[in-house]
């Protein structure tokens, strides 16, 4: 046995006990395209007690637990078939009829697929743990297919907040690994700045949610000078004009805003994922690298060894690349919010003629000055906002040009 393998048992009964591993090990395995194992290391023999003549060559799912709920499985390699990585917590059984829990993170290679675990440990593993239960008993109950019960688990994972399984999967991932708490000395600085730029884009987007906001409460206000214009007939016909104006106006503005925050290709929905796979890339580059050391120096040539050193080199460099592309989407920003900050000085030009027919009409109880009061306020906050996250933006070009 590996003297760095911690295996602990938590009762007598073969059939119940939980098999338990030190959190610094790691369990790797890589497959073929089809899910068979073609290597193993010795914390995956251990903890399983398969031999590894019996892994290798076998379908992975030689370890399956039957109180796995099929959904999991089903959207993991519908996620691997579409050539996307893959997180999710994993019951398997031991070759005794024990079991063991990982946090599994399945990524591709030239050859199939490698996979890390992991013990997992973090508040999310227990919440998940709840969703499995539930899962597995409208699969019995409902007698749901596999595609059935990866439709219902990612209803379930979406009323629990997440958006998406990769969206689930990244923030388990981060979970654990904080949990874990074991960083890299000379991956430190990089893990910190990766937060630093998830609390600043985070901030961005709380801006631009704000703005968003701004636009929603005054949308009918060009309605409602319309509305005035009409109830004034000919002595409204300024307001009518004012109010053409000043929507076409807001409607481009917004849709400058929708380049920021479109949820398919808004940049800060861009920097949000560069910024979430570098640091997916860069954990699992990490613990690939604990894995390969703690291999030993009699395998350090092996064929699983080159195969993880490669695969955490690759990560790193995906790593890399992400982080650095957070750079080159922050530059663009600035140059929208000047746009923006440009058209609300155009805005402060048409509340300024309202200002101007709000005088002449100082003795028609007309609503204007309500009107002109809403529309300063929205004028005055949404400028403040755009300064901001200017000022954001730069904050992040400037960390992600330090990596």
């Amino acid at each position: 046995m590996n003297a760095m393998t911690k295996i602990s048992s938590a009762s007598a009964d073969t059939k119940a006990t939980e098999v338990r591993f030190a959190k610094e090990n790691i369990i790797i395995s890589a497959t073929d395209p089809r899910g068979v194992i073609q290597f193993a290391n010795d914390t995956f023999v251990e903890v399983g007690g398969y031999s590894l003549d019996e892994l290798l060559n076998a379908p992975h799912k030689i370890m399956r637990h039957p109180e796995m709920p099929k959904g999991v499985f089903y959207l993991m390699w519908e996620h691997l078939k579409a050539g996307k990585p893959v997180c999710a917590y994993v019951k398997n059984k031991t070759k005794s009829g024990g079991y063991y829990w990982v946090f599994a993170v399945v990524t591709h290679t030239e050859n199939g697929y490698l996979s890390a675990r992991i013990r997992p440990s973090s508040e999310l593993f227990e919440a998940t743990k709840e969703i499995y239960a539930t899962l597995l008993e409208e699969e019995k109950g409902a007698g749901l297919t596999p595609e059935q019960s990866g439709a219902r688990l990612l209803e379930m994972l979406q009323e629990a907040g997440y958006s998406s399984f990769e969206d689930y999967g990244t923030k388990a991932l981060n979970n654990e690994f904080k949990s874990r708490d074991i960083i890299a000395p000379e991956l430190a600085n990089s893990f910190l700045l990766m937060d630093e730029l998830v609390d600043i884009i985070s901030d961005m987007q709380n801006l631009v949610n704000s703005i968003e906001q701004g636009f929603e409460r005054v949308r009918g206000e060009p309605v409602n000078l319309r509305i005035l214009a009409g109830r004034l007939e000919g002595a409204g016909a300024a307001l009518g004009t004012i109010s053409q104006n000043y929507d076409a106006m807001a409607k481009e503005m917004h849709g400058l805003v929708g380049r920021l925050h479109d949820p398919e290709n808004g940049s800060l929905v861009q920097m949000f994922d560069a910024v979430s796979q570098g640091r997916w890339a860069m954990q699992i580059a990490q613990i690939l690298n604990e894995a390969h050391a703690q291999g030993g120096p009699d395998t350090a040539e092996d064929e699983g060894a080159a195969l993880l050193k490669e695969h955490n080199e690759r990560l790193q460099q995906s790593s890399r690349s992400r982080l650095i592309e957070i750079s080159s989407i922050g530059k663009s920003i600035p140059d929208i919010c000047r746009s923006l900050r440009r058209r609300i000085n155009g805005l402060d030009v048409v509340k300024l003629l309202c200002k101007v027919e709000s005088g002449r009409m100082r003795d028609v109880d007309s609503g204007l000055d309500g009107i002109i009061a809403r529309l300063e306020n929205f004028h005055d906050n949404t400028d403040r906002h755009l300064a901001d996250l200017s000022a954001k933006a730069s904050q992040v070009t400037q960390k992600g040009s330090s990596l």
